[in-house]
């Protein structure tokens, strides 16, 4: 089973909990000096602390709130002052390097010195009416009046010198002196790290993918989650089966979203090799209770977390653990045999749930291979160890999932599932076995329930189903840190769907925070990409030399019946299309256009009265641009063709 944890959010979002009955800085948000002051990155949500790379010279920005519920207005002297540490002397930064570890930048292409904040950019509902601020590039020592019952910005532009100490924890604030009333602080301060700008040695040639970042980065719908098993279909589209998951409630101006997850599972819909985020739809379900996507329990004390899966037909199957709410360990155990959930092609609605044998104690669906020779589809398992773990393998009919499975024991398939033998080993739970190519690759992450307790990923490969595979190697060292802390992380997966033109897969691992290490609630926000998964493209030949440099199998799994062709011209279209079927010996045939969704927006029922036949569809008025599915579906087997919409 894979290790996850239930995270203590109730108790941690009572961190910085403020109180407006005074003048006091508050909210704060770290951001690059790459933009004007309303269109500049964000480095983290408001009040998260920021980690990043130090590069000698380079302007870092944050902006301040600073807010007045005393009654009497408050005028004095500003200035922004740093201490190393939790408890170092405060120092006030100015436009003197020489022995300070910041001064102010001096100038900057995006912004003037002194210019009017004119929009507010920290989320504090309750603080008072917003009536600016100012922009400090080169100003350090300045008077300003904070009037009753009002909040102000102050963005400051700051750079690092070569005196700066890396790997060391800075905090922030701004004093105002002079004032009738004294100016307090809400916790936390404005805190964050530089670290040696250097490579990870190992991780040569891999790079994590921006197209694949972006996609995990939302704003509606799914959000968060860990997970991200994908399960390549037939009619071009990419199911993502995620487990505990953010679902909308994300907000704009602070970065943040709620602090505890809505669903324990949901889905993303994806169109292959489309990774603008807003052209996949989120799929969750609708109760009673929590509205998992796969929930065959109304007691919300017992839930499903899906793995991967694999297409068979007119049906997708989602290996689904069996998991139960715990007092104890990390907050669940097993809820009893496990499930496979299904769902209709090409609507994937959830249809039912099959009840699969006791595996005592092992947790398959680590991966499917549906295209081998024969009539079994092959799945690995995973057998808990100490701390590393033994994977396994089984099979089962193709066209028949709830048959006696089979399991591989050393020399032969046997039935008994006590019989079944280690094939490899993986460094923890965390651990996915795919074909890819001609090889069999098994990764696995290093053991880790916590912060800071493993980083590596490791990898191993085998010339068949049954092993033996390779020794493991450190694949990857994860470059994922927060205040000199790594995160919790597991879930390796590999997507031989997409293998780029460089011969390079993709890779997907999760963390699950920084608990014990960082706050994951801080004044009720979470930070979204504490989890997230994280996508890498790994040259193949870093995994094994001998993985072929060309496709020998199909990404997709091939369909059932007859021999016969559809396609769809001309593609792209505009409002009308010819359909043309070759070969095909069903007797008619529905045709279905559906849009990204899955959604039907088109149907035909067409006779099939030779080999070769057409037809002329006009497509509904309105049709919004963008890819379709024309799906033929007859008695005995179905066809997909994808359409272009212009």
């Amino acid at each position: 089973m894979r290790l996850k944890t239930i995270l203590l959010f109730i108790l941690l979002s009572a961190t910085g909990s403020q109180a407006f009955a005074n003048f006091s800085q508050a909210h704060w948000r770290w951001r690059k000096d790459d933009g004007t002051q309303t269109h500049a990155t964000w480095t983290a949500p408001q009040d998260f602390p920021s980690t990043l790379p130090f590069t000698v010279g380079t302007p870092v920005r944050l902006r301040i709130e600073l807010y007045n519920s005393t009654g009497n207005n408050e005028t004095g002297t500003f200035r922004l002052q740093y201490q190393r540490g939790s408890s170092g002397p405060w120092t006030s930064i100015s436009n003197t390097s020489s022995g300070f570890d910041f001064v102010m930048a001096g100038s900057g292409p995006y912004l003037t010195d002194r210019q009017a904040v004119t929009s507010s950019l920290i989320r504090d509902d309750g603080a008072g009416t917003f009536s600016g601020g100012k922009v400090l590039v080169s100003t350090f020592n300045f008077a300003d009046t904070l009037n009753a019952g009002t909040k102000k910005e102050y963005e400051w532009c700051v750079r690092p010198t070569a005196t700066l100490s890396l790997d060391s924890v800075y905090q922030f604030r701004m004093t105002f002196t002079g004032t009738s009333d004294t100016m307090n602080y809400v916790s936390p301060l404005p805190d964050m790290m530089f670290r040696p700008n250097i490579s990870i040695p190992g991780n040569a040639g891999i790079y994590k993918d921006s197209l694949v970042t972006g996609f995990f980065n939302r704003s509606s719908g799914w959000i968060a989650s860990d997970a991200g098993f994908s399960i390549p279909l037939s009619d071009g589209r990419d199911l993502w089966a995620m487990n505990d998951s953010y679902i909308n409630n994300y907000d704009t101006l602070s970065g943040t979203t709620g602090c505890l997850f809505q669903v324990r599972n949901s889905a993303l819909v994806q169109p292959l090799g489309n990774w603008n985020w807003t052209s996949t739809s989120t799929r969750i379900g609708s109760g009673p209770g929590i509205p998992s996507l796969f929930k065959n329990n109304p007691d919300d004390n017992h839930l499903l977390w899906p793995m991967s899966g694999y297409q068979y037909g007119d049906t997708v199957y989602v290996y689904c653990s069996n998991i139960m709410n715990s007092s104890g360990g990390l907050g669940f155990t097993s809820g009893g045999n496990d499930y496979l959930g299904k769902m209709a092609f090409p609507s994937l609605t959830v249809t039912g749930f099959d009840s699969l044998q006791s595996f005592n104690g092992i947790t398959f669906g680590l991966g499917f291979d549906t295209a081998e020779p024969g009539n079994y589809i092959y799945t690995w398992g995973v057998k808990g160890g100490f701390i590393t773990s033994n994977i396994v393998v089984a099979r089962f009919p193709k066209n028949n999932p709830l048959a006696h499975w089979s399991f591989w024991n050393g020399s032969a398939w046997d039935t008994a599932v006590s019989h079944i033998a280690t094939i490899a080993n993986g460094a923890s739970n965390g651990a996915f076995v795919t074909k890819v190519r001609n090889k069999y690759v098994l990764v696995s992450t290093e053991f880790s329930i916590a912060c800071d307790a493993g980083t590596h990923i490791y990898t191993a490969t085998s010339n068949s189903i049954t092993g033996p595979f390779s020794p493991q190697k450190t694949l990857y060292t994860i470059p994922d840190n927060v205040l000199g802390h790594s995160p919790f992380f597991y879930a390796p997966s590999l997507h031989p769907e997409y293998i780029n033109s460089s011969n390079e897969i993709l890779l997907t691992y999760d963390i699950n925070g920084y608990n014990n290490c960082v706050p994951a609630c801080i004044n009720n926000g979470y930070n979204p990409d504490y989890y997230r998964p994280r996508g890498l493209r790994v040259p193949l030949s870093l995994i094994d030399s001998g993985i072929s440099n060309t496709s020998m199998t199909p990404s997709h799994t091939p369909e059932h019946g007859n021999n016969w062709k559809i396609s769809v011209f001309p593609n792209p279209s505009h409002s009308v299309c010819t359909v043309t079927m070759e070969g095909c010996s069903e007797r008619e045939v529905n045709l279905v256009l559906l849009n990204a969704d899955g959604k039907p927006v088109y149907h035909y029922r067409m006779p099939v009265n030779s080999t070769f036949c057409t037809k002329a569809i006009q497509l509904p008025e309105g049709l919004p641009k963008g890819f379709y599915v024309l799906q033929a579906q007859g008695r005995q087997s179905t066809r997909f063709a994808k359409l272009l919409l212009q």
